[in-house]
């Protein structure tokens, strides 16, 4: 009896240990299918963010060279300006020169002129009073009937 108990128990423990053991291969597949499931899943989202991020990286590099590119064409503008505004005050200073020269040479015709006309009148008219006639000054004008000297306006 104790050894039909003794085998009994050897035959118990027997089954339970293939059961436990066959349950430990069980739950080591169950584990490495898992462990494979979760180290596929995290590959595919590491090559979504790979993916991603060389997305964004190639954009920020066309990003960049554009306003690379930008920067290079608005220094070129700004260059160019630059140059113009010094040509243009060069050009300005020299047509405010001819400008001054043309008003002193249409001063001076102006005298002349008026000197001519003085002297045709005295040729013309050689009883008038010299005195008198060189009182004309070509920047006099007439104000009730006399000659006061001409104040341009302001």
């Amino acid at each position: 009896m104790v050894d039909d108990n003794l085998a009994d128990i050897e035959k118990r423990y027997s089954e339970t240990k293939t059961k436990l053991e066959e349950d430990i291969q069980k739950l080591k597949k169950d584990q490495e299918g898992e462990a494979e499931r979760l180290k596929k899943e995290y590959e595919e989202k590491l090559a979504k963010v790979k993916e991603s991020y060389a997305a964004s990286e190639t954009k920020l590099k066309e990003n960049a060279a554009a306003q690379d590119e930008k920067i290079l064409k608005l220094s070129k503008e700004r260059d160019e300006v630059v140059l113009s505004a010094g040509t243009l005050g060069d050009e300005k200073a020299r047509l405010e020169n001819n400008v001054t020269e043309l008003q002193l040479y249409a001063a001076n015709q102006y005298d002349e002129g008026f000197s001519f006309a003085i002297e045709q009148v005295k040729l013309l008219f050689p009883d008038l009073d010299a005195g008198r006639l060189g009182e004309a000054d070509a920047m006099n004008r007439i104000v009730d009937g006399k000659l006061v000297p001409y104040v341009p306006p302001e």
